[in-house]
């Protein structure tokens, strides 16, 4: 009685605090079935006998569930009663479970399956990790079929009666929700992905393109973008103890502009010599001059822009084809010459104008 009461206590301190999520709890359960040397024992859970790890049915349960980790010694790491799991029978264990349901086309994932004297893990996929001399003596997975067959290698063992969710797991979705997903800190160069979810990660990758993923860094933050460039960005996200990844949303984003230095500015006269083209980022050209002499009318000093400078209403040209404009004989220079004391004298005439006048 005083046994009973104690776990009763335990039980209801324990559902304050966090539960086991499903999907830890099998993939603890498989890794034991797959890639540790275990027996079968009854009252085991977890103590070594010359390396071999031994289990009975219940007690390879609470043995999880008392936060079994692979240790050496010990019993693995798990503790007796620790997380406020009980230490309870296997027909007991049942009866702590809600959800009990007698068809097993549906279970979930983390269920106890159950049958007289007996219990087992689901772990998907028609699969059951269980501690069992039915076989071959050790813990192992073996197959429920529809209607409750518990069988191995095409040998049947007793049937399974009936299956309900653990009171000490938390039954988690087979995919993470992401809850937020935006790009932060936007530079020439360089974003920050941000990003939560309502269930832990095992990975996390980016793409550009959609085909193409990256590893998303633990700081977030992705390097190597070209300035002044529009990008489209998704995220998919692995959820722990799973291969399962949930896609995000598409993102656009622009990153900043770095301005090219231009030698030339508006209102330069210059002489061409080269190609001219349709736009400041155009590779085609729409036609070549030889000695053209124009004048600078527009300037796009953008990162990535090919041919900076727009001459009259013709194009655009490369700043390689361009150079001042010089005067080749000397009528042009007295004529820029006149036009240069033309632009000095003007002031000069207005003041003399508005002094006779006043």
């Amino acid at each position: 009685m005083l046994k009973h009461t104690l776990n009763i206590i335990i039980f209801i301190l324990y559902i304050r605090g966090d539960k086991l999520d499903n999907y830890e709890f099998i993939d603890i359960a498989k890794r034991i079935a797959n890639t540790i040397p275990t027996r079968y024992e009854l009252g085991g859970w977890g103590q070594q006998d010359n390396g071999v790890y031994l289990f009975d049915c219940v007690c390879f349960i609470k043995s999880i569930l008392w936060g079994f980790n692979f240790s050496k010694g010990g019993h693995g790491g798990a503790i007796y009663l620790a997380n406020g799991v009980p230490d309870v029978g296997a027909n007991r264990m049942i009866e702590l479970c809600t959800n009990i349901l007698y068809d097993f086309n549906n279970i979930e994932i983390g269920e106890i399956l159950w049958l007289d004297g007996h219990v087992g893990i689901y772990v998907g996929n028609r699969c059951v990790a269980e501690a069992t001399s039915a076989w071959e003596d050790k813990v192992l997975i073996s197959n429920v079929l529809n209607d409750g067959v518990r069988i191995k290698n095409n040998h049947q063992v007793y049937r399974w009666v009936k299956h309900g969710k653990l009171p000490y797991i938390k039954y988690n979705n087979a995919y993470v929700n992401i809850t937020y997903f935006n790009i932060t800190d936007i530079t020439t160069t360089s974003i920050k992905i941000d990003y939560k979810t309502d269930l832990p990660i095992s990975n996390a990758l980016y793409t550009f393109d959609g085909i193409n993923y990256l590893k998303i860094p633990d700081n977030g933050i992705i390097t190597n973008l070209k300035p002044n460039t529009n990008y489209n960005i998704k995220i998919k996200l692995e959820r722990k103890y799973t291969s399962n990844y949930t896609e995000s949303k598409t993102i656009s984003f622009k990153t900043q502009d770095e301005p090219i230095y231009t030698k030339y500015s508006i209102g330069n006269i210059i002489t061409l010599n080269g190609k001219v083209y349709i736009d400041p980022y155009s590779k085609e050209s729409l036609m070549e001059l030889k000695n053209y002499i124009g004048e600078v009318t527009n300037i796009n000093n953008h990162y990535g822009t090919k041919n900076p400078y727009q001459i009259n209403d013709i194009g655009w040209v490369k700043e390689d084809d361009i150079k001042l404009y010089e005067p080749s004989n000397i009528i042009d220079k007295i004529k820029n010459m006149f036009k240069k004391i033309l632009y000095l004298m003007i002031p000069i005439i207005i003041f003399l104008i508005l002094f006779i006048l006043i």
